[in-house]
């Protein structure tokens, strides 16, 4: 006995759907990645004074490495570059104010291809300061090293400070810096940062320089 097929599979294997499908060309902006933006504090938690463009340094901090650049100055604002160096490296452009104000942040993705997201505004969202940790300070003595950065041995000095916990337990807190080491993450009494250790963990410099140039594309 024949089988009979049913109508809406007999439609369906036609394709007759009432419809022809089109091909529509996407806009260039819809066809690049977008990230997801984060915010960012609207006070500049990096060195400025004595800051100059091209000046950039490298730093291991306890969580991630991380790229801050002083890239173009517009007027009395100058342009920085935070650039966490995970991957996707992620680029915050920041034009600061002489006071340390961000004013602006633009944001993108840059993928180890070379492709990269659309350049985003970034929510400015309110710093908040620091507050006191009330430990006790012991003693505070000058502290020296030589160290190694990028195959250049540089006098590092600074200050070793003990300080004592609200349980009683001592730890102490290294600083060092040079006048060889461009100020743009954290300048010291002697300089760009070299090294700060201390009971949250280490930071130390990777490398630097003063030829830094924009990953992004500044807004006019």
């Amino acid at each position: 006995m024949a089988r009979r097929m049913l109508p809406w599979l007999v439609a369906l294997l036609a394709g007759c759907t009432g419809r022809t499908s089109r091909v529509e060309d996407v806009p260039e902006t819809y066809r690049q990645p977008r990230a997801v933006v984060p915010p960012v504090e609207d006070l500049h938690r990096y060195g400025l004074e004595g800051v100059r463009v091209g000046q950039w340094a490298t730093y291991q901090e306890p969580r991630r490495k991380v790229t801050v650049a002083a890239v173009a100055r517009e007027g009395e604002a100058m342009w920085f570059e935070e650039i966490d160096e995970g991957e996707p490296r992620q680029v915050s452009a920041r034009r600061v104010a002489p006071g340390g104000a961000v004013e602006k942040a633009f944001y993108i993705e840059i993928y180890k291809d070379g492709s990269r997201t659309v350049a985003t505004p970034q929510p400015l969202i309110q710093g908040i300061e620091p507050e006191s940790s009330g430990f006790r300070e012991v003693r505070r003595e000058p502290h020296q090293e030589r160290v190694k950065v990028g195959g250049r041995e540089l006098e590092a000095r600074g200050e070793r400070v003990r300080f004592e916990d609200l349980d009683g337990r001592f730890f102490d807190e290294v600083l060092l810096g040079s006048p060889e080491v461009p100020p743009v993450y954290a300048p010291t009494k002697a300089g760009g940062l070299i090294r700060r250790s201390g009971r949250e963990g280490e930071t130390r410099l990777l490398s630097f320089g003063t030829d830094a140039k924009p990953q992004l594309a500044l807004p006019k």
